[in-house]
């Protein structure tokens, strides 16, 4: 069987012969990227996990409280400042070279009624090298991005006087206006958002 000599120049051979190209580079490609993520997950190790941060301890330390109401009821902290799911972080290291880590992770954030705590993100390096048989020296640096706590106002009724104002849960019933409060609404970032660790080791005799 024999083909025109123009046939090879055709519109359809080309074709042929950019899919089968597209083929190949895929299968590349697929075979790159499967040999790139074993290495990477081979190199990657568990460093922390840990629920529940600073900022849950201090949401926390709120759920006691409460206010009793002009109208002789009680009104209880609990309901606002309780969650379901307690912030959860997870951190690993992935090994870059020899001396050089990537450190990464993410945490969950939580919600209340009343309060919020912003999921977030951990990046960082770290680094360790022996100097001798006998001394060596690591160092790490992270960032937290993210992660920050909210708190959300409660509406009061304040009757004839002041009729239904925006007021800090917490402060409802202090001597402070119902204006002034809102400053002292929750917007904290996280604990330790910036770390820079290092340590020297020497061994004596």
């Amino acid at each position: 069987m024999s083909f025109p000599l123009d046939f090879f120049n055709s519109s359809f051979w080309l074709l042929v012969r950019r899919v089968f190209l597209c083929l190949i580079i895929s299968e590349s490609c697929f075979f790159c990227v499967q040999v790139f993520a074993f290495d990477f997950l081979d190199k990657t190790f568990l460093i922390e996990f840990k629920q529940g941060s600073e900022l849950t301890d201090k949401v926390m330390t709120y759920q006691a409280g409460g206010f009793d109401t002009s109208g002789g009821g009680k009104v209880s902290f609990q309901p606002w400042y309780s969650t379901n799911w307690t912030d959860a972080r997870v951190t690993f290291m992935t090994q870059l070279t020899e001396h050089v880590g990537l450190i990464w992770g993410i945490s969950s954030g939580e919600s209340g009624q009343k309060y919020t705590i912003d999921p977030s993100m951990k990046v960082g390096i770290a680094f360790h090298q022996v100097l001798d048989k006998r001394s060596s020296i690591s160092a790490r640096v992270t960032t937290i991005v993210g992660g920050n706590l909210h708190e959300a106002p409660c509406s009061a009724d304040y009757g004839d006087i002041g009729g239904v104002q925006n007021v800090n849960c917490r402060l409802a019933a202090s001597t402070l206006q119902p204006s002034q409060t809102l400053q002292y609404l929750f917007n904290d970032r996280p604990y330790n958002q910036n770390t820079f660790w290092v340590e020297y080791k020497q061994e004596f005799n």
